[in-house]
Order: structure tokens, then C-alpha cells, then sequence
């Protein structure tokens, strides 16, 4: 990691902050307010040209979908989501099951609509190609691609990765979710005008079918048996977690969050299209809905196996991932095997430090002090070892890049990390810190030399 990057990674706000961590984002203050007073304006229209009015408990919805809104793009989720990919999902879920929802509880596109003036009301009617884009937005297909499209496209790593660098990216990855989401939920809840209302066997196939296209980039996510992400690789450390399991954290987070809230959908559909007056008021839908039952109990017996998965499927995956093992031992007891650890194996010496090359599928053990990461190891192409660190004098996080693996992990003295690696190309690979350790943090910096 190239050193300029360092002073980014520190300047991120520190685990114990989060929940405080709070910034005022003006631009997106005033759209939020606007929309707010928008329509609340557009509801007291309404209600003097004596027209409908949704009931107070959507009023209460929209509003309560705007302070969701705000806390998800201005509140502890959005300082998070670049240190952490958990919480990132967190503030996914906000913007596309909680947020999204609600606004569409609240009606806001009907509202305005018998808010509008009587003559502009005639002229906007009238006005069919207006119209027209509506009719394509609200189309089944349409509204499937527009919630799926961009969970699938931002969960892809490039994309992924360039969002997380670029601002702007990352507001339109923002944007494409809560708008997304917006339109699902808005045909699902407020269809308007009232002939677009689906019908219960489309109802049932557009929520299966995004339940279903979503559940498999959450299993993507979470049952990777390795990151997928690299730029929470680099920051997990200074959180002193593992990157895998705070990637299945988020996974996860997603997962049983949007199969669970699916779910209950599918089976409120499914509930109604079983009512008495049902078929006289949907004809066409009537059979077909009968033989989707068995398919949406199919689905909503997927849930129990969802948490079947990440009590039995995952745990097995990791093993084969960057698991973390941790121990207690005393820093001067941890010192001396590191020091019998280097007169058995000592090769040479690069720098004032030994290079030392333990034994094939041995343990290689390193310790992190503030003049730099002791001893220098040398390793054999394609061989497994287990590395043993810890720090000696302070919190340091250990950053080396095998060529194909990534070790990230977070140490204090006191505390013995072991986990498994291998390198499968020859090379020599920096041994970084992430730790604001120290005022020469940025030259502490280790060597793992890896021999064919």
C-alpha cells in the first residue's frame, strides 16, 4: 500500500466515535427539507380543493422515510462505510427496506398529484407523452431491473471499489439504490393511476423474483470463502476484526434483513389473493396465482435455510479463508520464543535484521516494535506456514500482500494472532503498518522474502 494512502486510513473515525459521528451535509439538507415541505404543501392543496387526503399515519411514514434518508446519508453509517463493509450494508439496508418504504407508504406521487392546481392538473393530463414515461417506469420488468440492477452492478468488486474512491460515484450509487427501491416498493404500495395496479400473480412474481435475485448476491457475499473487497482488507485492522467475517457480518446484514421483509410481503400477497372477492376483482389472476402458491411457500421456506447457511455453510467456507486465531501471552514470554525462533532458523541478515527461514509448514513468528516488524522472514514458494504475531510496545496492524493473499490483522501486546499463510509467487513482499503507532509509523515496515 503505497504510503500517501496511510494518513487516509487513520483519518477514517475511530470505532469508539461512530455512534457520535454525525456531519451536516448542506445540499442534501435542503433537497430533504424541500421534499418535506413539498409535500406537506401539496397535502394542504389537496385538502382545500376538497380532494382525498392519505390518512396522518402516512404522513408520519414519509416523513419518518426522510429521517432515515438523513441518518443513513449524513449520520454514524456514512462515516462507517469506508472503514467497514458491515456497516456499509447497513446503510444499504436503510436506503432500499427501510427508507424506500416508507416513502412510498406516505403516497408522495399521488399526493402531489391532487395537489396540483385544477388547470395544471387538465394541461398535465393532456399531455400524453408526459405520461408515457410512467407507463415504461412502472412496467413489471422495468421495476425489477431498477431494484435488482444496481444491487448487482455496485456489488461487483471494480465498481465496488471505484465508489468507495470517487464521490460522485458514490452518491450515484446512493441515488440508483434509494430511487430503485423507491419505484419497487412505489408500484407495490401506491399504484396511481389506479388501472397501473398489478395484478396478484404479477405482484407475487416481481417480489419472488427480487427476493430471489438479491438472496444470491448476499449468499455471493457472504459464503466467500475470501474478501472480496480491497479496500476493507486494508482498514479492517483498525477495527481488530477479521475482513472475511465483517464481509459476512455484512452479507449477512443484507440477507436475512431482505429475505426477511420479502417474505412477509410474499405472504401478505399471497393472504390477499386468497380473500373472498379476490378473483371478481382480478379474474385473469386467479389461476395462475393458485399454482404460484406452492412456488411462494417454496420461497418462503428458504428463509429458516438462509440461517441454516450461516450457522453451518459459512463457518465451513472459512476455513479455507484468512481465519484469525487469537491467544493470550505475556509480551517478554512472546519476545523470547521470537528470539529462540531466530537463532534456530537464522539465514542471514538484511538491514541489522536477521532473515530468518523457518521450517516448511512451520511457524513463522513475528513481532511488531516501533523500529519496524522483527525478524525479517524468508519462505518457499506454494507452502502453507502459520504466522504468529503480536506487538511488543503498542497497537500496530500488521498489511502484507502475498501476491494472491492479504493479511490484514490488528495487534496488541498481550495478544497472539496465528493465522495461516501462503504465497504462491517468488518475490519480496513489504510487511506494512496500519497503526497510527507511533511518529514514524509510515517507516515501520517488515520484509517476507519468498523463495521458489
Amino acid at each position: 500500500m503505497p504510503a500517501p494512502l496511510l494518513p487516509v486510513l487513520h483519518a477514517t473515525v475511530a470505532p469508539a466515535d461512530l455512534l457520535r459521528a454525525w456531519h451536516l451535509d448542506p445540499p442534501l439538507t435542503v433537497l430533504l427539507l424541500g421534499v418535506a415541505a413539498g409535500y406537506l404543501l401539496a397535502r394542504r392543496a389537496a385538502a382545500r380543493a376538497g380532494r382525498a387526503l392519505p390518512s396522518r399515519w402516512r404522513v408520519v411514514a414519509f416523513l419518518a422515510g426522510l429521517e432515515v434518508t438523513a441518518v443513513a446519508l449524513m449520520g454514524p453509517p456514512d462515516h462507517g462505510n469506508a472503514v467497514r463493509f458491515s456497516v456499509h450494508m447497513v446503510q444499504h439496508t436503510l436506503l432500499i427496506l427501510v427508507a424506500a418504504p416508507l416513502l412510498a407508504l406516505g403516497q408522495p406521487v399521488r399526493t402531489l398529484v391532487r395537489g396540483l392546481p385544477p388547470p395544471v392538473l387538465r394541461w398535465f393530463i393532456a399531455r400524453r407523452a408526459l405520461i408515457a414515461p410512467v407507463t415504461i417506469v412502472t412496467h413489471p420488468v422495468a421495476v425489477f431491473l431498477a431494484v435488482v440492477g444496481p444491487f448487482v452492478l455496485w456489488h461487483y468488486p471494480p465498481l465496488y471499489e471505484a465508489a468507495l474512491r470517487i464521490p460522485t460515484l458514490h452518491e450515484l450509487e446512493h441515488v440508483s439504490f434509494l430511487g430503485g427501491a423507491f419505484v419497487f416498493w412505489w408500484v407495490l404500495l401506491e399504484p396511481f393511476p389506479r388501472h397501473r395496479r398489478l395484478s396478484a400473480t404479477t405482484a407475487l412474481l416481481l417480489v419472488f423474483a427480487t427476493w430471489m435475485a438479491t438472496d444470491l448476491v448476499c449468499a455471493t457475499v457472504t459464503l466467500a470463502p475470501r474478501p472480496l473487497y480491497r479496500s476493507y482488507a486494508e482498514t479492517a485492522a483498525l477495527w481488530g476484526i477479521d475482513p472475511l467475517a465483517d464481509q459476512r457480518l455484512g452479507g449477512a446484514i443484507m440477507w436475512v434483513g431482505g429475505g426477511g421483509l420479502y417474505a412477509v410481503v410474499l405472504l401478505v400477497l399471497l393472504v390477499r389473493a386468497a380473500r373472498p372477492g379476490t378473483v371478481a376483482r382480478h379474474p385473469r389472476a386467479s389461476e395462475p396465482a393458485r399454482l404460484l402458491f406452492p412456488i411462494a411457500v417454496a420461497g418462503l421456506s428458504l428463509v429458516p435455510l438462509v440461517f441454516l447457511s450461516l450457522g453451518v455453510i459459512a463457518p465451513v467456507m472459512a476455513r479455507g479463508g484468512n481465519a484469525v486465531q487469537w491467544k493470550r501471552e505475556d509480551p517478554q514470554s512472546f519476545e523470547r520464543r521470537v528470539e529462540a525462533f531466530v537463532a534456530a532458523y537464522r539465514v542471514g541478515e538484511r538491514g541489522g535484521r536477521p532473515v530468518v527461514a523457518p521450517p516448511a509448514g512451520g511457524d513463522a513468528l513475528l513481532v511488531g516494535r516501533a523500529d519496524g516488524w522483527y525478524p525479517l522472514l524468508e519462505l518457499q514458494r506454494g507452502v502453507e506456514y502459520q504466522l504468529v504475531v503480536s506487538a511488543r510496545d503498542s497497537a500496530h496492524g500488521l498489511l502484507v500482500d502475498l501476491g494472491g493473499q492479504r493479511v490484514v490483522v490488528r495487534v496488541l501486546p498481550g495478544q497472539v494472532a496465528v493465522v495461516r499463510i501462503r504465497a504462491d509467487r517468488a518475490g519480496e513482499y513489504p510487511i506494512l503498518c496500519t497503526e497510527l503507532c507511533g511518529p514514524a509509523f509510515q517507516s515501520m515496515t517488515g520484509l517476507v522474502i519468498v523463495r521458489e
